[in-house]
């Protein structure tokens, strides 16, 4: 397995494609969350996308992060289904804990992970909310 880390403009038309693909299957058609999957927040060159491919090329998972004043956006993590249970969500949470080091990181958790990320750190940050019909904790882990 291979785990890149870096702006979109980095990656290939196809693994682009992978990226998104992934994306929508999980977030709109599994979690049946209609919202606009694709943003411009990916685009940015201060976005970094973290990867993790199969030796055959196929995207396995991903996260992506950005700046946002002086803290870290941690979003749109999710696995293909045959890799979960793998430990490979882990080794993704791992890298985002290394890249976003440097700063605070924030992220809005789906109330029933909110004790998944309490193992990496983070705390609640303020009051549960509604997300395309799911509640959301925001949570909040200092940096370092």
């Amino acid at each position: 397995m291979r785990i890149t880390a870096g702006p979109l403009r980095d990656l290939t038309p196809l693994q682009v494609h992978q990226l998104y693909k992934l994306r929508v299957d999980v977030f709109v058609h599994e979690q049946q969350c209609p919202y606009a999957e694709i943003d411009d927040t990916d685009a940015r060159d201060t976005t970094v996308h973290i990867c993790a491919w199969s030796p055959e090329g196929e995207l396995l998972g991903t996260a992506r992060m950005f700046p946002v004043g002086e803290e870290r956006q941690f979003g749109r993590f999710c696995l293909a289904p045959a890799a979960r249970g793998t430990g490979l969500a882990r080794t993704i949470m791992e890298r985002a804990l290394e890249l976003g080091a440097d700063r605070p990181l924030v992220l809005d958790a789906q109330a029933p992970l909110v004790d998944y990320y309490a193992g990496y750190g983070f705390r609640p940050a303020g009051e549960l909310f509604d997300d395309e019909g799911l509640p959301h904790q925001p949570m909040r882990r200092e940096k370092g």
